[in-house]
């Protein structure tokens, strides 16, 4: 990820909604583009390359 660590937690600090794969804050309750309320929240892990 990048080389600040706050800047770390603040990219990681998002909900992706299931429906139409946005990016929203964690303390959101619905989605921003379509009002969904089905949330994951993003990736912790770095995806490999093969």
């Amino acid at each position: 990820m990048g080389k600040i660590a706050e800047g770390n937690a603040e990219l990681l600090a998002v909900k992706i909604c299931l429906d139409c794969k946005t990016k929203n804050s964690v303390n959101v309750i619905r989605c921003r583009k379509c009002k969904g309320s089905r949330f994951r929240k993003k990736d912790l892990a770095p995806r490999i390359k093969k």
